[in-house]
């Protein structure tokens, strides 16, 4: 395997830097670079093929969503909290899809207060232009992990979000209020 300039750069600086900082674990160090490295290196190449289609991947996900979920639509709220994004940030993916015209929001009968969104025929129409394509090139980019790779890769994949969850309540918070005080000064 040849390994990507970027990669060697930060493995060689994690493992020369790393250690002059209290609680510095290398394996640790490297995995969450390794994760973030593989991020960028995904979305880099689906940029290639998301980038003639005109949509992010954020658009594709809501997309999805709409097209699989209720056929009243999903409530904005219900969509930021899937997606793990903030209500303007929803809201300004929704304005930007609505412009596309691939998106339309519709006020709840119910409850005038609640927004939903509800996928358009155009919508539907660049998905089902855009999925097979998606699909394909997806299948391509991890042709070389074996079918017992990819199942171990997601099992892994599985238990550091675990990790990440069971322990993020935990992280401590000293940094922040360090630089905060060392700022006072």
């Amino acid at each position: 395997m040849i390994e990507d300039r970027r990669e060697a750069y930060y493995r060689k600086s994690v493992r020369q830097a790393g250690p002059q900082y209290a609680s510095f674990h290398l394996p640790s160090a490297e995995i969450y670079l390794s994760l973030r490295n593989t991020e960028d290196v995904l979305q880099q190449a689906c940029w290639q093929y998301l980038g003639p289609f005109g949509v992010s991947k954020s658009s594709v996900n809501l997309l999805m969503m709409l097209r699989h979920g209720p056929k009243e639509g999903m409530q904005l709220h219900d969509l930021g909290e899937l997606m793990l994004v903030s209500r303007a940030n929803i809201t300004g993916l929704i304005d930007h899809l609505e412009q596309k015209e691939y998106v339309t929001r519709v006020v709840d009968r119910h409850d005038r207060r609640a927004r939903f969104a509800r996928i358009t025929q155009k919508g539907e129409e660049l998905l089902n232009t855009f999925m097979p394509v998606h699909f394909r090139n997806v299948k391509a980019l991890l042709q070389g992990l074996s079918e017992t790779e990819k199942d171990t890769l997601l099992y892994l994949l599985k238990k550091t979000r675990e990790s990440i969850r069971a322990h993020a309540a935990d992280l401590e918070q000293t940094a922040f209020a360090e630089l905060t005080t060392a700022e006072r000064r």
